[in-house]
């Protein structure tokens, strides 16, 4: 008799900061080896990726413009403003996503892998990481 081993989904959740990290690395890389169904789920991770990606830069905009110094001239040193900016913006990328990157089975990591043999070891690392659902 065989057995099934079920899998129930945990969902994981990720700080923003590794998120937006993850969508910079993937940002390029080519996708021509992925079943449809990988690619399918792909593309879905990369839409969510990249929405938080735009939060993020309007974020980073707004944040910039409520700690400016109200006396702030283009002649002064940035280092009272970027004193004030880097906690709220620390603050705003360790808040968690509920975004599952974890999407890949190993095949799958694989085969996107492959599509890139451009990619260096380390950048593979993150992206395996990143996205293989173990």
């Amino acid at each position: 008799m065989k057995f099934k081993k079920k899998f129930k989904k945990i969902n994981i959740m990720i700080k923003k900061e590794v998120a937006i990290n993850l969508f910079g690395l993937i940002r390029d890389i080519k996708n021509s080896n992925l079943s449809r169904e990988a690619l399918v789920k792909y593309i879905m991770l990369r839409v969510k990726l990249k929405s938080l990606f735009d939060d993020y830069e309007n974020a980073r905009q707004e944040i910039s413009e409520q700690v400016k110094p109200s006396d702030w001239k283009e002649s002064d040193g940035m280092k009272e403003w970027d004193e004030k900016f880097r906690p709220v913006m620390q603050k705003w990328l360790v808040e968690e996503t509920d975004i599952e990157t974890k999407i890949f089975s190993q095949e799958e990591c694989a085969d996107l892998i492959s599509s890139n043999p451009d990619l260096s070891g380390s950048i593979i690392d993150v992206i395996v990481s990143g996205l293989l659902h173990e």
